[in-house]
């Protein structure tokens, strides 16, 4: 299968920055999470990682030459993955809580709504789309802006007093809700909508260097100007998982310079050895993400947030190493988590 490079070094970004944002989360205390290193980590996962990994998923779905049904049914595994992710990853709290009579409540954690669920239902949402005969870059884009501009108002509507474990994959601001449809259906569509517009937009980008620069001036100015909402917005991690619609426009500003960057990384420096590490993490991602949260889930069960900022490295730097290590004997067996 070819492989694009930027794309690839997009996802692996994306998948290396999330990794902390994990830790910083739930390992390290309140003080070490209000630290300036502490803030820092979250927000370098913010605006760059799931976003972007989403939107770069919804490219490929447009791309894949996969029968909607055949899409499907990949969405629905995805789905199922996240399932069993939710259950390893928390396997020792489910454990004291059965065993140890820990009061908590478990299907919190069996049905947070992290990011394979997402994942699933995207793409889900995505085949069906793409099985329209005509309009589907219309139809995408016009969604896109609708599930941001609904946002707000799915978020306090699906707010019940009776305990739902069906409404958070939709919207509303549970606590356990990571990445509910709603603002979070926006990027992979994005994404999708990109695919079939983008020889018309590389062409029309490339032939105007004025409009190009002016478009990145723009886009410059937006992220400055709003750029201490929105990194106040990114840090709070609750704001951030049910952001609404000028969040995800500060967002993808953001990500249309980002984007603009690796580009002429991968320009540049095509076979730079950092790049291709990422690059390597981005075609494994799944493999990678699945593997990290199962390390870090568990432990956290024994350690939520007691420890020091000043541990941070320590835990980053086995806890990716391991990870590195695993992902690398999976790929070595060709053992895949999805297809």
């Amino acid at each position: 299968m070819k492989r694009y490079p930027l794309p690839d070094l997009l996802k692996g970004f994306a998948v290396f920055l999330i990794v902390p944002v994990h830790i910083i989360e739930t390992f390290i205390d309140y003080p070490g999470r209000e630290s300036l290193f502490g803030k820092v980590l979250l927000l370098l996962g913010g605006p760059v990682g799931v976003p972007v990994f989403m939107m770069v998923m919804g490219y490929f779905i447009a791309k894949s030459k996969k029968k909607p049904w055949q899409n499907v049914i990949r969405g629905i595994k995805v789905f199922v993955l996240g399932l069993l992710l939710n259950i390893g990853l928390n396997a020792n709290l489910l454990i004291k809580i059965k065993y140890a009579g820990w009061q908590i409540n478990p299907w919190e954690y069996i049905w947070g709504v992290d990011i394979f669920y997402l994942a699933g239902l995207s793409i889900v949402v995505l085949a069906l789309l793409k099985s329209l005969k005509r309009g589907k870059t219309l139809v995408a884009f016009v969604l896109a802006f609708l599930v941001l501009i609904f946002t707000a108002p799915m978020n306090a509507f699906l707010m019940v007093t009776e305990r739902s474990y069906l409404l958070p994959f939709i919207a509303g601001t549970y606590s356990w809700a990571y990445f509910p449809l709603f603002p979070w259906l926006a990027y992979p569509l994005f994404g999708f909508a990109f695919f079939y517009s983008e020889e018309t937009i590389v062409r029309f980008y490339s032939a105007h260097k004025l409009i190009r620069i002016a478009i990145l001036a723009v886009a410059g100015f937006f992220v400055v100007l709003f750029g201490q909402w929105g990194i106040r917005t990114t840090i709070n991690l609750p704001d951030y998982y049910h952001h609404t619609f000028w969040f995800a426009m500060w967002g993808m500003a953001v990500i249309v310079l980002w984007v603009v960057f690796l580009r002429f990384l991968v320009q540049k420096y095509p076979t730079s050895i950092i790049g291709n590490f990422l690059k390597w993490l981005g075609k494994n991602i799944t493999q990678f993400y699945v593997i990290q949260w199962l390390i870090i889930g568990n432990i956290a069960t024994a350690i939520y947030q007691t420890q020091s900022i000043n541990t941070y490295i320590y835990w980053f730097s086995g806890i990716f190493a391991v990870t590195i290590l695993l992902t690398w004997l999976l790929e070595k067996a060709n053992i895949k988590l999805a297809r």
